[in-house]
């Protein structure tokens, strides 16, 4: 009989073991892995969201009319780099004026080159020390990723370049690796008028 309630007893904390717990006044070996639930954050409703910012609209100025210096030929590009200008003289002493950006402080240059080549909706080959800086590949197809925007006029045998751009914000800055950005629309009237060949002249 004594043996029969030994194994009974045995049996009730094998099988029970919340009863045991409360009996031996310790935590069976499962109750280490109840966890809390995790408070899963609540995303706030959509209409409370910031909204993503809108890109700043650009006004695009109108070319003016200016005059320029005579020693300047028809059909040549005077580039005013502390004006931040570019004038395409017309006739001697004639000239229409766009705005650009030119090049930072340490990339500013000054001289005379030419037009050596004209591309519509140019293909850009970042050089690669420019591939490391701003992460770009070696091959920009043309279409609004395109810093060079829809034309460009080659300089020289230079890698610069008069060119349209995808940041018309920065026009009017001192921001580039040299070349001479313009706002799409002034480079696409640019550039039906230039021909290759005519004359570049940067200033200070």
């Amino acid at each position: 009989m004594r043996g029969f309630l030994t194994v009974a007893a045995l049996f009730l904390l094998v099988s029970e073991p919340s009863w045991a717990q409360n009996f031996f006044g310790a935590p069976f070996p499962g109750q280490y892995y109840r966890l809390a639930p995790y408070p899963y954050f609540t995303p706030p409703p959509r209409a409370n969201r910031r909204a993503s910012p809108k890109p700043a609209t650009v006004k695009i100025p109108q070319p003016e009319k200016a005059t320029i210096g005579e020693e300047y030929a028809k059909g040549s590009i005077v580039i005013v780099n502390h004006e931040r200008k570019l004038y395409f003289v017309e006739e001697a002493g004639q000239a229409i004026r766009y705005p650009v950006a030119i090049g930072t402080p340490v990339e500013q240059w000054e001289g005379v080159q030419t037009i050596s080549a004209k591309r519509d909706n140019p293909t850009w080959y970042p050089p690669e020390d420019i591939q490391w800086e701003s992460n770009v590949p070696p091959v920009v197809r043309p279409g609004p990723q395109n810093p060079l925007g829809p034309r460009a006029l080659y300089l020289g045998e230079t890698l610069y370049r008069i060119h349209g751009t995808n940041r018309p914000g920065s026009i009017g800055g001192a921001v580039s690796h040299g070349c001479f950005r313009m706002h799409n629309p002034h480079i696409i009237e640019l550039y039906e008028k230039v021909q290759i060949g005519a004359n570049v002249h940067v200033v200070p």
